[in-house]
């Protein structure tokens, strides 16, 4: 992925880091991957995703480990697998995979369809890309992009981050 060929990182343990490094040296490449694997989009040109495979690669892949709430309950590692296989010019092989530990080891949450994976990750997630971008992660060259944004997307996000969809649901049930 990017300037990253084979890179393992693990956070365990850690609850604040701060990525340093000399100017090109893949600290915004490390990001991407993890955006790239949860949400399908990074800093590439929409539709452009031959810009992020490696040089002289054919395919990119990333897998990220996680935990988070899983339906409501205790804390789960959830891993999301997402692979893409460039095959000349104009044609690639796309792969998604959603999965959650088990006891018994990794229970596929993968759907039918890549789309339809893609909208369960942010279901479990409760984050699209535009609010993660928004709020969480201050892309490079990207530090206003809340504040350039439209009224009603700025409700959007703020509603998103802080939960205000959750009280809605709420209020309409208590009608």
């Amino acid at each position: 992925f990017l300037s990253h060929r084979e890179t393992d990182l693990d956070f365990r343990g850690i609850h604040l880091a701060a990525l340093v490094g000399e100017n090109g040296a893949g600290k915004s490449a490390l990001l991407d991957a993890m955006t790239w694997a949860v949400w399908g989009r990074s800093r590439a040109p929409y539709g452009r995703e031959e810009d992020l495979v490696y040089h002289g690669e054919s395919d990119i892949e990333v897998e990220l480990v996680f935990r988070m709430p899983y339906q409501g309950g205790a804390e789960r590692r959830c891993r999301i697998l997402r692979r893409r296989e460039l095959r000349g010019r104009r044609s690639a092989t796309a792969t998604l995979d959603f999965q959650i530990e088990v006891e018994e080891g990794w229970r596929s949450l993968t759907a039918d369809s890549i789309r339809d994976t893609q909208a369960r990750i942010v279901e479990q997630l409760g984050l699209d890309y535009d609010t993660f971008i928004n709020s969480a992660y201050l892309r490079q060259g990207h530090a206003d992009e809340f504040t350039v944004q439209s009224p009603a997307q700025r409700k959007r996000v703020l509603s998103a981050v802080l939960g205000l969809d959750s009280w809605a649901e709420l209020q309409g049930r208590a009608r």
